[in-house]
């Protein structure tokens, strides 16, 4: 995957769009966007109102996003998959490289690999890109989603689960990674760095219509926060813990590990999300596939290319 950390001057001039007076509605995830644009200093300047409601995971987003309570919102692609195979109207409309997912088990866990795994059972959100990332290093193990149970729980409850021993390993995301490494003595048994992901800024269909020039100024200032965030990885570590009180120390292991990298290269982003689906589709957790464009906003994609 082609990464691109700087920004176009198109890109860099969007920031000052002239857009009307009206407010967005943005669903966050656990300090996903919101940190890092305050931190960076990027919302600076607005014609328009930013509410912010905060999520504990993409789930409960992206069902306020069907319900028309957002107007846009920070999820993966992997529940981006899952929810617009049961009928969201929403597509992505700017995309970063994200390495932030793991695959955890207990400190002591007598368990080496994911082979390991076999007969075992795993924490995950279902339709999560926690539960994606296990799928695709179980697959790459040799294993079959039927050779471990997989038990739906929410991000907190997973890793409250590893640390009584009702489950043996726990498909999960940043800060919950850092968080069970650095807090129960977790260990990583797969992450990101080989099973990368996409962090998309989402938005509702009725919202691409009505606030589109918004819309693009809010994605305009996200990909420059983004690159901030990537130089300035304490300050941005200091605005996460404020904001969602965490220990420093795990703010700034989910900035290391996350790498929110802007990505503009529209063939790669195709190429992931379409990988997902077609995932999500051969082990059972969509009835059918569907072509990635369906949930990409490319004409945002064309925007942001240098």
């Amino acid at each position: 995957m082609k990464i691109r950390t700087g920004l176009s001057a198109l890109l860099l001039s969007t920031l000052s769009l002239t857009v009307s007076a009206a407010e967005l509605t943005i669903g966050d995830q656990r300090g996903n966007a919101r940190a890092v644009m305050e931190a960076a200093g990027v919302l600076d300047g607005l014609d328009y109102q930013i509410q912010w409601r905060e999520f504990p995971n993409a789930a409960p987003l992206l069902e306020a996003l069907r319900a028309g309570h957002l107007d846009g919102g920070l999820v993966g692609e992997a529940p981006l998959t899952f929810a617009a195979a049961a009928g969201l109207e929403a597509k992505a409309i700017q995309a970063a490289s994200y390495l932030g997912n793991a695959l955890i088990i207990g400190g002591n866990a007598d368990i080496a690999s994911v082979a390991d795994l076999k007969g075992k059972k795993i924490a995950a959100v279902k339709g999560s890109s926690g539960q994606a990332l296990a799928l695709n290093a179980l697959a790459r193990a040799g294993l079959k989603p039927s050779d471990v149970t997989f038990v739906n729980t929410t991000p907190s409850e997973a890793t409250l689960a590893l640390s009584n021993g009702s489950v043996d390993a726990v498909a999960t995301w940043e800060p919950y990674v850092s968080f069970a490494v650095q807090q129960s003595g977790a260990k990583i048994l797969a992450d990101g760095k080989d099973y990368p992901s996409l962090n998309y800024l989402v938005a509702a269909n009725a919202a691409l219509q009505s606030k589109r020039a918004e819309l693009e100024d809010f994605a305009a200032r996200l990909a420059q926060a983004r690159v901030w965030g990537a130089a300035h990885p304490e300050p941005y570590a200091k605005a996460i813990a404020s904001l969602l009180k965490l220990p420093q120390a795990v703010a700034l292991g989910k900035v290391q590990r996350e790498v929110n990298t802007p990505e503009t290269d529209l063939a790669a982003v195709r190429a992931l999300q379409q990988a997902t689906i077609d995932l999500y589709q051969r082990e059972g957790l969509i009835p059918n596939s569907f072509p990635a464009d369906s949930v990409i906003e490319a004409s945002f994609f064309a925007e942001q290319t240098p």
